[in-house]
This record gives C-alpha cells, structure tokens and sequence, in this order.
C-alpha cells in the first residue's frame, strides 16, 4: 500500500510541477530588471509590448512605461526588435497618428480607439477615455483624420 501511495504522489506532483512550469514559460516576461530602475521584477507587474512581455518591479513603473514606452523600451536587453518587410510597413493595425492628440507626447500602441474606420492612438487611458466619453470634441486635433466624403 505504501509503494501505491507513494507512486500516485509522484506522478501527482510531476503533473503539478510540469503543468505550471508550462503556463510560467508563456507568461514570463522577457527580462529579469526592472528597465526603470534596475530591481528585481515582480509577478503580476507586467506589460505586453510588441507581442513580448516586459516585466516592471512595481506598478508605479508599469504606469511610467505605458505612459512612454519608447523612452524605456531600449533599456530592456532582452527585447528583440521585430523586423519588418516592405509588406509590414503598411499595416491597417496601426493608429493613423504619432503623437498624443490630448497631450501631444508619443502614443501608446496599446491604447487606441476606432472612430470612424480609423485607429486613433493615445499617450495613456486616461486620454483614451477622455476622447471615448467626447470624440467630437477631440478630433479635430487628430491631423492625420481624414473626414469622410459627403459628411
């Protein structure tokens, strides 16, 4: 009984360990640092950039980076440009605009809204709902909008 016993605990830990070994290797971020500041990261402080996960050592910096993820982008060693083809420039996933239409800073690719047909990009949520709460008010500072015909 003690072999029995035994051997369904191995094979019961073995699955416990392979399983969140498994779910730990897709969702560890890419770097071990903070880019911020150079301190451990710490689980559940992440953000995805460019379809890889950088890891942050408190939300403070998560919010630091969102706010201007190009500034600190280039401090994360292990993050690999993604090369584009001539058929990849031209992406329709893209927002229409560089700069913040509210603040005028770069935008965060992540934070975006579709108005009209056409991707609108933001520095920060807190732009982004601004403008979701009153479009109207805000477009006009997109330069890059292109009005529909017979509007």
């Amino acid at each position: 009984m003690k072999t029995f016993v035994s051997a369904v605990s191995l094979v019961v830990l073995t699955v416990v360990f392979a399983g969140s070994a498994a779910a730990d290797s897709f969702d560890d971020p890419i770097n071990k640092k903070c880019p911020l500041t150079g301190k451990d990261i710490v689980a559940g402080r992440t953000v995805e950039y460019e379809k890889q996960l950088i890891g942050f050592c408190c939300q403070d910096c998560v919010g630091k980076f969102e706010g201007d993820p190009k500034k600190f982008i280039n401090k994360v060693k292990e993050f690999k440009k993604k090369k584009s083809s001539p058929a990849e420039e031209i992406s329709f996933d893209d927002p229409i605009n560089k700069t913040c239409p509210l603040t005028g800073k770069d935008i965060n690719p992540t934070k975006t809204v579709e108005y009209e047909k056409q991707l609108i990009g933001f520095c920060c949520d807190d732009c982004k709902g601004k403008f979701e709460s009153d479009p109207k008010k805000y477009i006009g500072k997109v330069k890059e909008f292109k009005k529909k015909k017979g509007a």
